[in-house]
């Protein structure tokens, strides 16, 4: 879905919307800063939307608007009444706290959470560091508080690449690896529902592994936990359900409020060793990924 154009009265911007309906260009209102945003679905139609568009604007008193108006009323009186005669449409009342509707499992999805379960399950959560030395994004040696590693990611740039993102996998304790699969069973198979597989390996494969370079160059080499993907899913998804409404991506305020807030919550330090690097990292890749691809650019550069 792709914005038109935004119109400040109400009772114009009805009009031209009936008026692009009877042209068969599905389209949408959405009220955002006092003004009614036109929205249509169908991206190649746009440029003719966008013609009506500078048409209507530049003559929004003309016939033909009104006439389409009562013409798409007989149309949905028509339809009403024959809805009325039908049964009632069945409707599926299962939600969750993320979407109007149910989202299947994905199998990426599931199989991410699978390997995070099994490695958590070989390295005792984190306690069994030997096991964990190759999944960190470089070697580490500990010994007592002091850790000792090389600056310059020696391993990466001798071609073992899978450092950069292996570190998602590592979870230490039960909570840790609860928390995050559950966010991402839910933030996950949404992407990948909406998207497919193949994009969402991209978008993990992206912030995995710039969140992991941050959390690395700005604190040390400890780290590990699938949260910065989370927080690049979470981005995504709030930016591309506020700006691309048609895309059907959809989070509500209770979630974006929660996400938020654990976020800044996170950076007091009173949850403990938090990789804020890496969450902060992975939100802005994820906010910014979802507002581009929305059309969130051509938005402001409109207004």
């Amino acid at each position: 879905m792709r914005l038109v154009g935004e119109i400040k009265d109400q009772k114009s911007a009805g009009l031209l919307s009936n008026y692009l309906a009877y042209k068969e260009i599905e389209n949408k209102i959405i009220e955002e800063d006092g003004a009614f945003e036109i929205w249509v679905y169908d991206e190649e139609k746009l440029n003719t939307a966008e013609t009506m568009f500078a048409e209507f604007m530049a003559n929004p008193n003309a016939p033909e608007y009104k006439d389409a108006m009562k013409k798409n009323k007989v149309i949905q009186e028509q339809t009403a009444s024959k809805e009325d005669r039908d049964d009632a449409p069945y409707i599926d009342a299962r939600t969750t706290i993320f979407y109007h509707e149910v989202i299947p499992r994905g199998k990426l999805t599931m199989f991410l959470i699978l390997i995070c379960v099994i490695v958590g399950f070989l390295s005792k959560l984190g306690d069994n560091i030997a096991f964990l030395r190759p999944l960190f994004i470089t070697d580490i040696l500990v010994n007592g508080n002091m850790i000792r590693f090389a600056p310059n990611l020696p391993e990466i740039q001798h071609g073992e690449i899978w450092r950069l993102f292996s570190p998602m996998l590592i979870h230490f304790g039960f909570l840790h690896l609860l928390f995050n699969m559950m966010w991402l069973l839910d933030l996950g198979s949404l992407v990948e529902f909406r998207k497919g597989s193949l994009f969402l390996v991209v978008f993990i494969l992206v912030v995995s592994g710039l969140s992991n370079l941050a959390q690395f160059y700005i604190v040390h080499p400890l780290f590990g936990g699938m949260s910065g993907v989370v927080y690049g899913l979470f981005g995504y998804i709030w930016m591309k359900g506020k700006f691309d409404p048609g895309s059907r991506f959809f989070l509500h305020k209770t979630t974006v409020v929660l996400m938020i807030a654990w976020y800044f919550l996170g950076l007091t330090g009173l949850l403990g060793n938090i990789a804020n690097a890496a969450h902060s990292v992975g939100l802005v890749v994820g906010v910014i990924w979802g507002f581009l691809s929305a059309g969130g650019l051509k938005r402001l550069i409109k207004k």
